[in-house]
């Protein structure tokens, strides 16, 4: 919506009379693009405030701010624009609720569980393709901060718009409506996500039905295709529309390319709005030594709409994404390719299969690459193509999944307690830096690593956000100090050569974290340890302890409550000793992710946020009060199969003897991929098809072999070791371990793939 800053502060209850006009409503400093015409609102979150970003943004270009009050370095700026409101949250809602009011046109609301984003991108296609101007919620944009940002977005000449609304509470659905106010109602299938938040599945239910308090028509189906074309008939449109428009996919995908690329596979709806998220997401993962490379296809658009206004918007964005290298491929972008700068190195062909004639894998080197475009089967392989060879096995790692555990956990905080994010040993094997990435969108207030090398590699990817080294014994300070890496400190010995390092560097007030021992019996500092280690913290500049720790060593052990209580009220007697003999703020933290969910009085200043980050309780089921979902999927290929007579041995040893006819399939993983000894011989089973397949002999180095007698398989198909069919904790209990070292023992050679839904 454009609206003057003299409109929004009427829409706000305030008086301005500016009449600079603003088409851009930013909540994220980091997206910021078209700096003349945004407005910024200056958010308020658990862990952080927008605020703080007021000043870098005004230095950016921005003249306009919706704030609580104006940053002290901002007063007596004259040509900015502040509107300051009680709260910068609920005067967002109350801007789009006056956006909303400007137009009078179809505006269909969706909520349910699951088929919201596919409902609404079926929609989407169909009325593009019928020539209306449809504005929509971008991606999964339904949050309470997401919905007014997507109502934002409503024009004068918009015919038809179409928001998803979600909720996770009871008490939530009405704010939402207020916003939206649909004239249509669809309700999608409904599941069991987020059931903690209510009193129970019907009241959820009756929860989301609010949404359709002044609906027309509402339609409620699991059916997401006949959902829309229900929706089509209430507008007066042919169901026919949805002819043609395929299945839609919400996946993004990262994974290593060749020659040192990244690449970044958007499969979402290929659009404009589309692509500007997309190029938002991959600028985020820029890094100084990879170039920056988008392949793109011809993009969806309105029937009837002139083509070149729609990519000379698209050659807009690719300018403000910084991209250095552009490569368009079909004939529309092509007929359309003098509209892109020509500062850009850019080259346009008719077809995927030109591109993949014309180029080879040596014409690619160290590049960000975005590849997306609406011809998937092509683009798959162009995608393919580009693609660092890869093993077999893959482990694929849900982003989305990553943020839905953090904000469950979130959920159980008080507003003020940050959260330690832990991506130690490589983020349990997942892979720390895309990890890292989605915490520092989140809002985490610090990273935790093992080692520096682990801090390092994140900071040299681009991580900016504050890291703590737990194990940071090391020669090498220069990284230490250079990279702005945290570390934990745990001897009085370790602390004086930090402190002549620190000197020798020329550091003041470097920021370190004290580890306190009150019954781990690993590290830490003792209660006889303090005094001293008071004395030398008072006697030097050089260092200030940011937070003191310890660690909970029988928090998931429910007989043994009495041992973790002794340990909070060692760590609370030595904590406030330090503190008091200290001249200034010291933050504190002690719980881990079951501490979480069993001590809420003991979360101090900070939590440390482990395994439940990655889906896996270390609570029983019954103990476990929130929803978590599964974040790493382990899957391999079956590459064989063989007809063996009852009899037959099979597999190193002679260890697996055949009982029946039967077949068995070969699958291109073994123990050094990750997959332990252990589970041969019968002990594990391996999912295909929906099917538990038992492991048959011993699991050899690069291979295993599995009874696939009772299912139907054939060569190619997938095999799931660990996932959402295949719970990891069973092999863990397999094992007689934990699931920690199932997940973080996963080869480095198996291929990751990180996805967003």
């Amino acid at each position: 919506m454009k609206l003057t800053i003299k409109e929004i502060a009427y829409a706000l209850g305030r008086e301005s009379s500016s009449s600079r006009e603003i088409t851009t409503l930013l909540t994220d400093s980091r997206a910021l693009c078209r700096a003349g015409e945004t407005v910024f609102a200056a958010i308020r979150t658990d862990v952080n405030d927008g605020h703080r970003y007021v000043a870098d943004l005004y230095r950016g270009g921005v003249r306009a701010f919706i704030v609580e009050h104006v940053p002290d370095i901002m007063k007596g700026v004259t040509d900015a624009d502040f509107i300051i409101v009680d709260d910068v949250l609920d005067a967002i809602r109350q801007l789009a609720v006056y956006v909303r009011s400007k137009v009078d046109i179809p505006v269909i609301g969706i909520t349910g569980s699951r088929g919201k984003t596919v409902v609404k991108e079926l929609l989407y296609a169909a009325l593009l393709k019928a020539g209306k101007k449809v504005v929509r919620s971008p991606r999964s944009w339904n949050s309470q901060i997401g919905v007014p940002l997507s109502v934002w977005r409503l024009e004068a000449d918009t015919e038809v718009a179409i928001f998803e609304a979600g909720i996770d509470h009871s008490g939530q659905m009405e704010r939402q409506r207020e916003v939206i106010r649909p004239t249509i109602g669809v309700l999608t299938q409904i599941t069991g996500e987020h059931d903690g938040g209510f009193d129970s599945r019907e009241s959820k239910i009756a929860e989301k039905r609010k949404l359709f308090k002044d609906c027309r028509q509402v339609y409620e189906d699991s059916d997401n295709r006949r959902l829309a074309a229900d929706v089509l008939s209430a507008l007066g449109l042919p169901p026919s529309l949805l002819d043609g428009v395929g299945e839609v996919s919400t996946r993004l995908d990262v994974h290593d390319g060749v020659n040192d690329c990244l690449l970044i596979r958007d499969e979402f709806t290929a659009d404009c709005e589309a692509l500007e998220s997309a190029l938002d997401f991959m600028c985020r993962r820029k890094t100084a030594s990879r170039r920056n490379t988008l392949i793109l296809g011809d993009l969806l658009h309105r029937e009837g709409e002139d083509a070149m206004s729609v990519y000379a918007r698209v050659a807009q964005l690719v300018n403000l994404a910084g991209i250095d290298r552009m490569i368009g491929i079909g004939p529309e972008i092509s007929s359309c390719s003098s509209v892109f700068d020509p500062l850009i190195a850019s080259e346009f062909m008719l077809s995927t299969d030109d591109f993949l004639n014309r180029y080879d894998i040596s014409q690619f080197d160290r590049e960000l690459i975005l590849i997306k475009g609406r011809e998937p089967e092509g683009f798959d392989e162009i995608c393919r193509r580009l693609e660092s060879p890869r093993h077999l096995s893959i482990l694929e790692v849900n982003l989305d999944a990553v943020v839905a555990n953090y904000n469950a956990y979130r959920s159980l905080l008080n507003p003020k307690t940050g959260i330690v994010a832990m991506v130690k040993a490589s983020g349990y094997g997942t892979g720390a830096l895309e990890l890292a990435k989605t915490l520092q969108s989140q809002g985490a207030a610090y990273l935790a690593v093992a080692v520096i090398e682990e801090g390092v590699a994140l900071r040299r990817a681009g991580i900016t956000m504050p890291i703590i080294v737990l194990n940071p014994v090391t020669t090498n300070y220069q990284a230490l100090f250079s990279y702005g890496l945290e570390p934990a400190v745990f001897s009085i010995n370790e602390l004086k050569m930090l402190i002549d390092e620190a000197s020798r560097y020329g550091r003041t007030a470097y920021n370190i974290h004290i580890k306190l021992e009150t019954g781990m019996r690993r590290l830490g500092f003792v209660e006889n340890e303090l005094d001293d280690l008071i004395d030398v913290l008072s006697a030097t500049d050089r260092v200030k302890v940011a937070s003191a720790f310890s660690h909970l060593a029988t928090a998931d052990c429910l007989d043994q409550d009495a041992y973790t209580e002794a340990q909070f009220n060692t760590f609370e007697a030595m904590t406030r000793k330090l503190t008091s003999r200290l001249p200034y703020e010291i933050k504190r933290h002690i719980l881990n992710t079951a501490g979480i969910m069993r001590y809420p009085d003991r979360q101090y200043d900070m939590v440390r946020l482990g395994i439940g980050l990655y889906g896996i309780s270390p609570l029983p089921a019954d103990k476990t009060a929130i929803e978590l979902r599964c974040v790493a999927r382990l899957t391999s290929t079956v590459i064989s199969l063989k007809h063996w007579p009852a009899g037959t041995t099979v597999g190193y040893g002679r260890r697996g003897v055949l009982s029946r006819d039967s077949v068995i399939a070969t699958v291109p993983i073994g123990y050094a991929d990750g997959i332990d000894r252990h589970f041969g011989c019968g002990n594990a089973s391996f999912v295909i098809n929906g099917h538990k397949c038992p492991i048959v002999g011993n699991i050899c180095m690069d291979l295993c072999m599995v009874d696939v007698t009772d299912t139907v398989v054939k060569v190619g198909d997938q095999v799931e070791i660990f996932g959402p069919e295949a719970p990891i904790e069973t092999l863990a209990a397999t094992l007689g371990t934990i699931p920690y070292e199932v997940l973080s023992s996963v080869s480095p050679r198996v291929h990751r793939i990180y996805y967003r839904e």
